[in-house]
């Protein structure tokens, strides 16, 4: 009978202790997204890198009282900005691909001349990412100043538009 009885306190403690850790999204944030869009870009040069950037048209009720945060989309965590334009607000977010030129790379018929390079570092993994979404979605954190508690909102519908491939400077 004990034994049954602590079993079950220790299973609801668990229980609880697991419902708070995940992540709650709200329903009727106090502001409204609109026509958020995703582009890519990679650069000239190698060593430029690739990235992507979010931009969505933000209306708040009270601009003040909210701090963006960060945004969880495609598997990446991209910090917000937020802009006033004179058409409203928008947030923004830029997630940099590293590029992999590296100078102290030796590229070398013989291999053993190659001994001092460095394996590329692995790609992140998505175990840590704490939601699924799918390719159109994403997950918008924030602050309310009053609770200071962060906050999560799913945005759909996000638009994929034309990539943008900047040009090579040509070296003087």
């Amino acid at each position: 009978m004990r034994i049954s009885v602590c079993f079950t306190i220790l299973f609801t403690a668990i229980g609880l202790m697991s419902c708070s850790s995940q992540k709650k999204l709200e329903s009727d944030p106090p502001f409204s997204i609109e026509r958020p869009t995703v582009s890519y870009w990679a650069g000239g040069r190698e060593e430029s890198g690739t990235g992507m950037r979010f931009q969505a048209r933000w209306n708040p009720a009270d601009p003040s009282s909210i701090d963006v945060d960060s945004l969880y989309f495609r598997g990446r965590i991209l910090k917000l900005n937020r802009e006033e334009t004179e058409t409203g607000f928008l947030i923004t977010g830029t997630y940099l691909t590293p590029s992999f030129a590296n100078s102290d790379l030796i590229m070398h018929a013989d291999s053993l001349r190659e001994v001092g390079n460095q394996p590329p570092k692995p790609l992140p993994e998505g175990r840590d990412f704490p939601f699924e979404l799918g390719p159109d979605e994403a997950v918008m954190s924030y602050f309310v100043k009053s609770s200071e508690k962060k906050h999560y909102y799913k945005i759909s519908g996000v638009v994929e538009k034309t990539g943008r491939n900047y040009p090579e400077r040509t070296k003087n």
